[in-house]
């Protein structure tokens, strides 16, 4: 089920596939993931915490629990770790980076996937997805879900409304990771491949992370301060009307 919206979705068809959202059974998902972390953690005791297999298990670690639920900062560490990798060459420092930063990705994305599927369910949260203004994302959205999934995760756009969007409208699971990983993979070889070529110091480091945050704010806030600015006209235009009556 793709739940790809029309241009004349109405609320019951929105409340209809909320209701039919993919089954979704916490513990097939979670206890894995606590059995993957509980690897990792046994392959970072095994080969010694200074030791590349275990700074890689580390790293794992800590993106695939960066989530909406536990927001921690990613690009700054991809950026760290392809410096400090550089040695071991390009195929750890860059490709080795990149592609288990975005297979961690792809698994926090799926923590927000099930969680959010769960909040989805009760009213007040319901009542977003009957909004105008969720309706008019949701269209744009269901042109080429897949595609823009993997593009928003290749942005940096610090407020991904494009994967909560997805989530909420009930997208398949194995598309939603896969969007996220393919769209995430070459994002972390770009930055990956500019810490080892140049061989970027803690300042530029903190540089890059800062203009990722700009760029993601100056794509992505426009759009939603134009929407707060045509209601506060709509709203202003009203009141006048209604004055001069």
């Amino acid at each position: 089920m793709d739940g790809s919206p029309t241009e004349d979705v109405s609320a019951d068809e929105v409340e209809l596939r909320l209701m039919h959202h993919e089954p979704i059974r916490f513990r097939a998902w979670f206890y894995p993931f606590i059995l993957l972390l509980a690897v990792l953690a046994a392959i970072r005791v095994t080969y010694g915490t200074t030791s590349q297999t275990a700074i890689l298990a580390a790293f794992l670690g800590y993106i695939s629990i960066a989530c909406t639920f536990f927001p921690l900062p990613t690009t700054p560490v991809v950026l760290a770790l392809a410096v400090l990798l550089r040695e071991s060459g390009p195929l750890v420092s860059v490709f080795g980076v990149a592609t288990l930063g975005a297979i961690g990705t792809a698994i926090a994305n799926m923590h927000d996937y099930y969680l959010l599927t769960f909040l989805y369910r009760y009213k007040p949260v319901r009542r977003v997805r009957q909004t105008g203004l969720y309706h008019r994302f949701a269209v744009w959205y269901g042109r080429a879900p897949f595609a823009t999934l993997a593009a928003a995760s290749f942005l940096p756009i610090p407020v991904d409304f494009v994967r909560l969007l997805a989530i909420s409208e009930g997208y398949n699971r194995v598309k939603f990771a896969l969007g996220s990983l393919i769209g995430r993979w070459p994002r972390y070889l770009l930055f990956a491949w500019l810490a080892d070529r140049f061989n970027l110091g803690w300042q530029w480091i903190l540089g890059i992370a800062g203009a990722t945050i700009v760029l993601g704010m100056w794509r992505g806030l426009p759009p939603i301060i134009r929407w707060i600015g045509s209601k506060i006209r709509t709203h202003s235009n009203v009141s006048k009307v209604d004055g001069s009556r």
